[in-house]
Order: structure tokens, then C-alpha cells, then sequence
């Protein structure tokens, strides 16, 4: 077909029976209708030249239908209704064209039961009702199917349905409506939209301000994202996540939804629920984490939030529920708990749970049917209220073996305590009192090469540098008694282990002096040398050990402030003013050294 030459803006040639787009289109033409052909393909050189063109309509070609003799077209017909028998006897018919219609009535699967072979359909510009699921499911070779245009459905009832698309990437990273109070989004991948690394569908439902349910189950989610939760919309009144691949859930995000009623995590890979308390919600009544595998609730799990009244826990892996899980149940006020499918344990150790079962007002549905044990084997398929809990609590010896192991489990716990906490304070009393009432060994002993051993922190320069220059001149060289000392940097001979130079030094001088400082009694020297030292203590009764403070540490040390209780002489402090150094000193060269406290 051949044009003519003048300057077309818009051309309209649908309801022909082209084959293919003609060619020689002007450039001119801004707007280009050819619908309701029977153009099979378009190539990418068809429409080159059209740079003004800006509306182009090319709906109602049928590619899939051009083998049959029955392209059936029913548009702009009135037809209100659609029966199965108003298409018998068009069974090998395989486009079917109902657009423009007032169709409005609910699809339920039966209504093109009778069009077996049909591939395309058009129901565009009606009013079709998607209530049902199971729409359109008769058309097993359907594959294209044309519903642009109905918008009652969605205006009327604030319902949208976008489910079974697996929907893995969408134009719009936003949706936005005022209007819309329900939204099902099941068997899509939103898991995958979400694991966007720039997070741009994070806000895929935040701008739908009136939404108040939201179904996004079974959208292969692995991890909600943490700025997910804030961003979704703050109305909600049910959430359904079940079907996904969950592992966790930030429970305390759920302090957004204020007025969330039903939260439903059912078929999850959930195993272990953390707290849920007031802070997190007060509007919530049903939540569903069945088919899970939870094996294991924190203790008080449910705390606060005095709304809920429904809690699914059937399908997990729970062996038993401790009594503080118990107890915050009973407190919270729920009045139905599910619990079939569980593999319940009936010994002993499920006393309180079976006891709390007799006894509460909890209504547990399918109690003597499906909340059944599963070991021992002995008891396994049995109903687990008909366990005999009389062999648990009649039973006087097994009573008197309880409180047997009990107090010696509370006597083992004390000593141990005791032990830990006071060893050796205790000891180092007892052996202190000790050497005092025999007497300390004499100082003068022929074992000792040294009066004082002085253990400070070599590392610091500051600490080096005032025991070299002071503390050794002040005690060595000065004053009416000198006094031997035995310092590392000075006396220690080279290549013999730290541990041989620390028990030598120790053990071949009278005293100890250990120079504390904030960095020193951090450092494994420092406690080494301690335990040296309180050994000689233990194993001799010779108390070597003085203290100078030449920092205020161990502040809070049991052991310093026994030590100043029971020797307050062998604790001495670096004053903190010049005019005090010179009493220091003459105190140091005299009371430490003596033989006794």
C-alpha cells in the first residue's frame, strides 16, 4: 500500500486485514493506529523514520491465532453476563475478543469451560471481579490474556491482587495510592527486590497510606532488611509473612505498628523466638508461628502485651515449655494456644507443663487428638495429657533422692562460691595468724643475698627511671642503714627464663617491694610475682610482701584492704605533695623492713 505525499499527523487504519505494517509512512504523523489486524511481527525497522510520531496503537493482533479460522470478536456488544453454553459449538476457537463490554460478575473457572483451545483472550475495558483464585483456570493453553482497563474492581472494594506473578523486578520502585486498604503480593520474589544492594525497593509499600493488610507470603524471603520494617505502612492491621525462608525476626520493629492486630509467620525457618514485651506492641491478638522449627521459647517470651489471645506454636519442634514460658502465657491473658504436631517429650521433666495443662483456662484445641509424645518410645503416639504424672510425684524415694542431690547440687554451689570468691583472703588470714602466733622467721637468714627486691614495671621509662634514680639511691646509698637491693634491669643475669629470675629474686631476698602502678598490675609479671610471693607466705610463714603505691590501683582489691586491716605497715603510698617526699623516705627505710607488723 502506497500513500499519498501530503503531511498526515495521524493515520487509522485498525479493523483491516494487514498482514504487515506499511511501508512509506510520512514522517509527519504523530499518531498511528493499526489495531485489529493480523500483523504476526513487528521488526525494529517498521516504524524508522517516525520521529514525530507519539501515539501508536497496535493492540488486537493476534500472531498466536493465525493458524485457525475462528480471529471470534464479541466487543462493544453490552454483554453483562458470561456462560459456559454461550460458547458451545466454538470449541476449536483460539482468540476470543470481549472488550468493551459491562462484564462484572465474579470469575470462578467455569465460565470458558467450553473454549478448550482458546490462547488469547481480551476482557479489556469491563469490569471484571477477581475474587476468586481460581479464575480463569480452565484455560490451560492461555497465554495471552488482556485485563488493562478494569478498574471498578479495584476502585470499589480498595483490593489489589498481584499474586502468582513472580514478580522478580518491577518498573516502579514505589507504589502509590490513597485509596488502597488491601494488597496481596503472595507468590512473588520479593525476597529477591529486596536484596537490591542500593535497597531501592525497600520503599516499595510505604506511599500506600491507607493500607491496612498486606500479604506477602511465600515471596522466597530469606531477611526482611532492617529499614524494611520502618518502611512499611504504619496502618497496618494484619501482616501475613508465612511461606518465606525466615530465620529471624526483629521483634522490637514491631513498636511501628500500632495498630497491628494479626501478625502471621507461619511455614518459616524460624527456631528460637526472643522476648516480645509491652514496649514492642499493645494491639496485637493473633499470632501464627506454626509450621516453624522452633524448639526452644526464651524464658517469659511473651511479656506485656495483655492483647494478644490467640498464639499458634503446631507444627515446631517443641520438646516441652518451661515454667516461666508457662507463666507469662497464663498472665498475658491468651485464651487459645495451638500446640498439635509437636514432638513432645512425656517423662518427668514435662511435670509442670502437663500440670499447668490440667490446670489452666487455656484452651488447647486438638488436645487429646494431635498434641501427642514422641518419646520416650514407650509413650511415643500417645496424648500427652494422658501421661501419668502420679509415677512423677508418688514415688517417696525418688522424692528423697530429689532432695538428696538437691542439697548436695546447693552445698557444692555454696563451697564453690565461698572458694572462688574468699580462697585467698581465707588463706592468707589463716596463714598470717598463723605465722604470728609462731613467730616470723628471722630476716637475718643466711638464704637471703638481698634485702629488698624491688619488681616495678620495666616497660615504662617514667617507673625505670624513679626506682633507678630514686627509690635504689634513697635506700642503697643514703641514710644511716643501707639497704641491698635486687633490681631486674640491674641484677637479673642474661638468657634465664622470667619465671627462674622472679622465684630466685623472690625466694634469695627478704622482701618483696612491688612498685603498682596503673600499667603494672595489669601485666602477667605483676600477678606472677603476687603468686610468688603469697607462696612463700603459705609454704614458710614469711610475709615478704610491701606494697608502695606509687599510683592509686586495687582500690577496690579485697586483698589491699586486708592487707592494710591486718599489716597496715607493708602498705605505703607516694605522697602527693613535694613537702611530704622526706617523711616518705625516712618512713621507708625503717618500718616495712621490720619483722613484724
Amino acid at each position: 500500500m502506497k500513500l499519498p505525499a501530503i503531511s498526515l499527523t495521524a493515520l487509522d487504519l485498525s479493523f483491516n486485514n494487514l498482514t504487515r505494517v506499511p511501508t512509506g509512512l510520512p514522517p509527519s504523523l504523530t499518531m498511528l493506529m493499526l489495531g485489529s489486524n493480523k500483523i504476526p511481527y513487528i521488526s525494529e525497522d517498521d516504524f524508522h523514520g517516525l520521529h514525530n510520531l507519539k501515539i501508536l496503537k497496535i493492540q488486537g493482533n493476534c500472531p498466536r491465532c493465525q493458524n485457525t479460522s475462528l480471529v471470534l470478536i464479541l466487543s462493544s456488544n453490552n454483554l453483562f453476563f458470561i456462560s459456559p453454553k454461550q460458547f458451545e459449538g466454538y470449541g476449536n476457537i483460539a482468540c476470543l475478543n470481549l472488550s468493551g463490554n459491562g462484564f462484572s460478575a465474579a470469575l470462578n473457572g467455569t465460565e470458558f469451560s467450553s473454549l478448550p483451545n482458546l490462547t488469547y483472550l481480551d476482557l479489556s475495558f469491563n469490569k471484571i471481579d477477581l475474587a476468586y483464585d481460581n479464575a480463569f483456570i480452565e484455560l490451560q493453553k492461555l497465554k495471552v490474556l488482556d485485563l488493562s482497563y478494569n478498574p471498578h474492581y479495584f476502585k470499589s472494594y480498595g483490593v489489589l491482587n498481584m499474586s502468582h506473578n513472580a514478580i522478580s523486578i518491577l518498573t516502579t520502585k514505589q507504589m502509590h495510592s490513597k485509596s488502597l486498604s488491601e494488597l496481596q503480593f503472595t507468590d512473588n520474589n520479593l525476597g529477591t527486590l529486596w536484596k537490591e544492594r542500593d535497597g531501592s525497593y525497600e520503599m516499595l509499600f510505604t506511599n500506600l497510606t491507607n493500607l491496612t493488610i498486606l500479604d506477602i507470603s511465600q515471596n522466597r524471603i530469606t531477611k526482611i532488611p532492617d529499614n524494611v520494617y520502618e518502611r512499611l505502612p504504619h496502618n497496618l492491621t494484619k501482616l501475613r509473612i508465612s511461606g518465606n525462608s525466615l530465620t529471624d525476626f526483629k521483634w522490637n520493629r514491631l513498636k511501628c505498628f500500632h495498630q497491628l492486630q494479626i501478625l502471621d509467620l507461619s511455614f518459616n525457618s524460624l527456631s528460637h523466638v526472643k522476648g516480645i514485651n509491652s514496649n514492642i506492641t499493645q494491639s496485637l491478638t493473633f499470632l501464627d508461628l506454626s509450621h516453624n522449627h522452633i524448639f526452644h521459647l526464651d524464658d517469659g517470651f511473651i511479656k506485656g502485651p495483655k492483647s494478644l489471645t490467640t498464639l499458634s506454636l503446631s507444627n515446631n519442634k517443641l520438646t516441652t515449655i518451661n515454667q516461666s514460658t508457662l507463666l507469662s502465657i497464663s498472665n498475658n491473658q491468651i485464651k487459645t494456644l495451638f500446640l498439635q504436631q509437636n514432638p513432645f517429650q512425656c517423662t518427668c521433666y514435662s511435670f509442670e507443663f502437663i500440670l499447668w495443662i490440667e490446670n489452666s483456662n487455656v484452651k488447647i484445641p486438638r488436645l487429646t487428638t494431635k498434641v501427642k509424645c514422641a518419646t520416650p518410645e514407650n509413650q511415643k503416639g500417645r496424648a500427652l495429657i494422658y501421661f501419668d504424672i502420679n509415677q512423677c510425684v508418688n514415688d517417696s524415694q525418688a522424692f528423697q533422692i530429689y532432695i538428696l542431690i538437691t542439697s548436695f547440687i546447693f552445698a557444692f554451689m555454696f563451697v564453690t562460691t565461698v572458694a572462688h570468691l574468699f580462697y585467698w583472703d581465707a588463706s592468707y588470714v589463716v596463714h598470717f595468724m598463723k605465722a604470728r602466733l609462731k613467730g616470723y622467721r628471722s630476716l637475718n637468714s643466711p638464704e637471703s643475698v638481698y634485702d629488698v627486691f624491688v619488681t616495678y614495671d620495666t616497660r615504662d621509662p617514667h617507673v625505670s627511671e624513679w626506682v633507678m634514680k630514686n627509690l635504689r639511691v634513697k635506700l642503697e646509698e643514703e641514710g644511716e642503714t643501707h639497704l641491698p637491693l635486687c633490681l631486674e634491669e640491674r641484677d637479673w643475669p642474661l638468657g634465664v627464663p622470667l619465671v627462674d629470675n622472679l622465684t630466685q629474686s623472690i625466694q634469695y631476698s627478704r622482701k618483696t617491694l612491688f612498685v603498682l602502678t596503673e600499667g603494672y598490675v595489669k601485666t602477667g609479671v605483676f600477678k606472677l610475682a603476687m603468686y610468688l610471693a603469697h607462696q612463700r607466705l603459705l609454704d614458710e610463714n614469711v610475709d615478704v610482701i610491701v606494697l608502695l603505691m606509687l599510683e592509686p590501683v586495687l582500690q577496690h582489691s579485697h586483698f589491699l584492704r586486708l592487707r592494710r586491716r591486718l599489716c597496715e605497715k607493708s602498705v605505703v603510698e607516694w605522697p602527693r605533695t613535694a613537702a611530704a617526699e622526706a617523711w616518705f623516705w625516712q618512713n621507708l627505710r625503717i618500718h616495712p623492713w621490720v619483722d613484724h607488723c
